[in-house]
């Protein structure tokens, strides 16, 4: 009412004509009703999904043109999904995309209210979540041949999402820290149930060559990306394509013909072959071998792209080129020795043994071991298990007393082989029963995340149920802890050791020292109030837990997020606020006063700027 009489009120100053009520109230006729269906289409296009459904909901014309809109429909899931599975959806959707992007939706609003439920249910349970807790996802991923890659899409999607908003300190679930916690509980086990397939049916086949092997490692301990067999084949493919033109430098008759040819006719000699190896991957331009196995050095298409490798991707790199044209090599790997080893056969009559130095790539003679009583190439043979552990050995010792969850689903790959001591095992029947069962359509079909098989599906389904739970559900008891007036520092705040000079993250206190954990305190630091008074449970800078006490502590004014120990605490906390890590539902009913302790901290140090 006010804008109608500010409007009479400025007309009347203008001297125009005043309009009628019915004139100043009736509509535009630029109303969205009067739009072309072409202009229309345009600004869907900039739209979100459930905004199109819920537009088309409004009349029958508008519902019409969305529902018989394929191209639109195209588009939209074209954006939603990464191009690796929208060529996949491309080829098996057969035209029918409005119902493709209602799926997607459908598992990706089930997801979502599985995740969210999943802190409730398991906050209180002290024994980790296991491979049977995460029954309801299976579930969900195996329903159809494409909703596999979904989920594992939908997750990492999550988690990235997840970073982006902790980041800025303003995340609504589901994109906290506790729900990244338990999505990257679930993707590991969907993907590791996945790679279990993957080996066992490559090991079948003979197809675990050593690129193949250390991108299985790759993708088995950091589930939240993906990394691509066929992007991997295309960076050692370009090259031996460059090797191939420094080769046509020396010999221009080659020019013409292709790697296949010059490997079949025999057109190169071998020690040819491995120097220009050599020059490609040393000289042009200079590789920095290192010795620490990470993520990076690791992942052949970063290597060739950053240069900088592992010794051990330098000796695949080299054996992998190498075969392209024809040339046999074996990559031999115990516990702890790797090396690459070529047989010279120009003459036949004494084979010429040699080693490549995969520091510098020169070839030095092989000395035979004394004490051995046959010929050491006829005994050291390439075995993909043993890279394996090989790979899984070098990348422990790097990352040395570092807890992340790459390191621990390092220790999961462990489980997977069966050289592991866990009693509560999950994996240890996957190799057994997949060897017994994979019948022969299984292993002949081409194996694709982005859409399984039906054979596939069964295998995946029958391990992820294999076996019977292992151990009862403990959970503890819920005991709200009001804040008494003698603990001076809050849960979720960031803290410092006076005397042993380290910081850590409080989690929890005592009103005075736990008598089952007297040994964890510091009573030989000659403490002043003794043993009566708050101790608190930190997790330490190094990612030990600690039990402190309250006069051996002191706030630290102006914190800083601690990255490296958020995976320890994400049960716990939903992120970082700038001042301390916030406490997340289920720990607020455990410690439901904090909050305002902390805000006084946090006062105190903005006035301390």
């Amino acid at each position: 009412m006010k804008r109608i009489k500010k409007y009479f009120r400025k007309m009347s100053s203008q001297c125009l004509p005043v309009p009628t009520m019915e004139e100043v109230t009736q509509p535009p006729d630029t109303q969205i009703q009067s739009l072309p269906n072409e202009i229309v289409y345009k600004i869907l296009l900039y739209s979100d999904c459930p905004d199109i459904v819920s537009f088309g909901a409004t009349c029958k014309r508008f519902w019409e043109l969305i529902e018989d809109n394929e191209i639109l429909w195209r588009k939209k899931i074209k954006s939603i999904l990464p191009p690796v599975m929208y060529d996949t959806v491309y080829k098996h959707c057969n035209g029918e995309w409005l119902s493709m992007v209602k799926g997607f939706h459908k598992v990706k609003k089930l997801i979502y209210a599985e995740i969210l439920a999943m802190s409730p249910k398991f906050y209180w349970k002290c024994n980790d979540v296991t491979l049977e807790d995460v029954g309801p996802f299976f579930n969900i991923a195996l329903s159809d041949n494409v909703s596999y890659y979904y989920v594992i899409f939908i997750l990492q999607d999550l988690i990235a999402k997840g970073n982006a908003q902790i980041e800025k300190k303003c995340p609504k679930k589901p994109f906290t820290m506790t729900e990244m916690y338990y999505a990257k509980v679930v993707l590991r086990y969907l993907i590791h149930a996945f790679l279990a397939l993957k080996w066992v049916r490559a090991h079948k086949r003979n197809e675990l060559l050593p690129e193949i092997v250390v991108n299985f490692f790759l993708q088995w301990i950091d589930t939240v990306n993906l990394y691509s067999d066929t992007e991997m084949e295309k960076s050692l493919s370009d090259l031996a394509d460059k090797v191939k033109v420094i080769i046509n430098r020396q010999k221009p008759e080659l020019a013409t013909k292709t790697i296949e040819e010059c490997c079949s006719q025999q057109l190169v000699d071998e020690k040819i072959v491995f120097k220009t190896i050599a020059m490609a991957i040393y000289q042009i331009p200079h590789m920095a071998i290192t010795n620490t196995t990470s993520l990076d050095t690791l992942n052949i298409v970063k290597v060739l792209k950053l240069r900088c490798s592992d010794l051990i991707i330098v000796g695949i790199i080299y054996q992998s080129v190498a075969k392209r044209f024809g040339v046999h090599s074996e990559l031999i790997s115990f516990p702890y020795h790797l090396f690459l080893e070529w047989v010279d056969t120009t003459d036949v009559t004494r084979p010429l043994v040699y080693t490549i130095d995969l520091d510098t790539g020169d070839m030095k003679p092989k000395r035979r071991c004394p004490f051995s009583g046959t010929q050491t190439s006829k005994l050291n043979k390439y075995c993909p298990d043993s890279l394996l552990k090989y790979i899984y050995t070098a990348f422990q010792v790097t990352m040395g007393a570092i807890k992340n969850w790459n390191t621990q689903n390092a220790v999961f790959l462990l489980d997977f082989v069966g050289n592991s001591n866990n009693q509560i095992n999950r994996y240890r029947n996957f190799l057994p029963y997949l060897f017994d069962y994979m019948d022969d359509h299984a292993l002949e079909t081409p194996l694709d995340i982005t859409y399984l098989d039906y054979s596939h599906m069964e295998l995946i389904k029958t391990i992820a149920y294999l076996d019977p739970p292992l151990e009862p559900f403990y959970t503890k008891e819920v005991v709200a802890k009001g804040h008494a007036s003698n603990v001076k520092y809050a849960v979720g705040m960031i803290c410092y050791h006076k005397k042993l000079e380290y910081v850590g993250i409080i989690r929890d206190w005592d009103l005075r020292c736990n008598p089952k954990l007297a040994k964890r305190t510091e009573s030989e630091l000659n403490l002043e109030y003794s043993k009566d008074q708050p101790f608190y449970y930190l997790v330490a800078a190094d990612q030990s837990a600690r039990y402190v006490a309250q006069e051996n502590l002191v706030e630290i004014i102006h914190p800083t997020r601690l990255y490296h120990l958020e995976d320890a605490v994400a049960r716990e906390f939903s992120h970082f606020d700038g001042f301390c890590y916030v406490p997340n539902d289920e720990k607020k009913a455990e410690y439901p006063d904090e909050a305002p302790i902390a805000a006084l901290y946090r006062n105190r140090s903005y006035y301390r700027q």
